[in-house]
Parts: C-alpha cells; sequence; structure tokens
C-alpha cells in the first residue's frame, strides 16, 4: 500500500470539498480578525498590544480551574472519612482476635486487665486506637458480647452518644 502524494491529493475529487472548506475558514478567520496574513518568511508578525493573554481569560481559566479542584476535593474528604470508619472497624476486629489470644496464652484469666496488657504481652505491637487517633473503650466481658469484649470508639466528633460512634458489637454495619 502505498500514500498518496500531494499531486495525488489535488487531482482526487473527494479532497476538493475539503481544500475548499478550509479556503473557506481562512478566510473567515482572517476577515474576522483572529489569523493574520503572513508575510514572506512565513512569520506572523505582531503589534504591541497584540498577542498572550487578558487579565479576564486568565482569572476565567483559574476559576474553572478551582471548581474542579474544589468538587475533587468534596469526593476525596468523603472517602477519607470512610476509610477512617473502616480502619476503626479493622482495628476493632484485631483487638477482638488480640484478646482471644491473650485468653489462650494467659493463665486462665478471662479478660485483660486494659488495651495496654495486650501490648505488653506483646499480642498486639502498639496501643490500638481508632482511626481518629482516639484510644478505644473496652469493656471485658462484655455486655453485647458476652464471650469476648465490647469495643467503643466516640467516632468522628469525639462524644458519646452520637450516631458516628462505633460499637464492636455493631461492626456488621
Amino acid at each position: 500500500m502505498t500514500l498518496p502524494t500531494s499531486s495525488a491529493l489535488t487531482d482526487h475529487r473527494t479532497y476538493a470539498s475539503l481544500r475548499r472548506a478550509v479556503r473557506a475558514m481562512t478566510a473567515l478567520w482572517v476577515k474576522v480578525g483572529r489569523l493574520k496574513r503572513r508575510d514572506r518568511r512565513g512569520a506572523t508578525p505582531l503589534r504591541p498590544g497584540e498577542g498572550g493573554y487578558t487579565l479576564t481569560e486568565i482569572m476565567i481559566a483559574l476559576a474553572i480551574v478551582s471548581l474542579m479542584l474544589g468538587g475533587a476535593a468534596v469526593a476525596a474528604f468523603g472517602q477519607l472519612e470512610k476509610a477512617r470508619k473502616k480502619e476503626t472497624i479493622n482495628m476493632m476486629r484485631k483487638v477482638k482476635d488480640g484478646v482471644l489470644q491473650w485468653r489462650m496464652d494467659a493463665t486462665g484469666e478471662q479478660c485483660p486487665g486494659s488495651l495496654a496488657d495486650l501490648v505488653t504481652t506483646k499480642v498486639l505491637t502498639k496501643e490500638p486506637k481508632d482511626g481518629w487517633g482516639r484510644p478505644f473503650v473496652m469493656k471485658c466481658p462484655g455486655e453485647h458480647d458476652t464471650d469476648g469484649i465490647d469495643l467503643y470508639s466516640f467516632g468522628k466528633d469525639g462524644k458519646d452518644g452520637t450516631p458516628d460512634d462505633l460499637k464492636s458489637w455493631e461492626d456488621d454495619k
């Protein structure tokens, strides 16, 4: 397969309408003033005050970009809160598993005195905190999970009794 040469393009009828359309658009742009006639060297001469962007064009572009970034930030912060909640639920599961392991390792004791006991016995590597960096509230043996422990996180606002609180016995949310 060979590519058509420029002489083949000028002879072909289907390209004639395309060439006419390009000439018409060029003439229209020159008439409107958007395309300046070129000098002999092919360069477009610029006069003072010609070219570049106006302050209005720059401000409009900045406004559009800031709106797009603002929308992305709102979506990202929503995902951040979901991730913190998921991290808290995963940490609760890890602590419950740690308490079960502690019971198997401990000498007949049912519950650790605090979550720090899980760290000192090397069941956990560090003291567990929720996704917002606050310590859990632990009750062992639990009222809701009588075979294990009840863990409670105060959630995003850090206040007890609000709808964003996370409880280990309701971790199927």
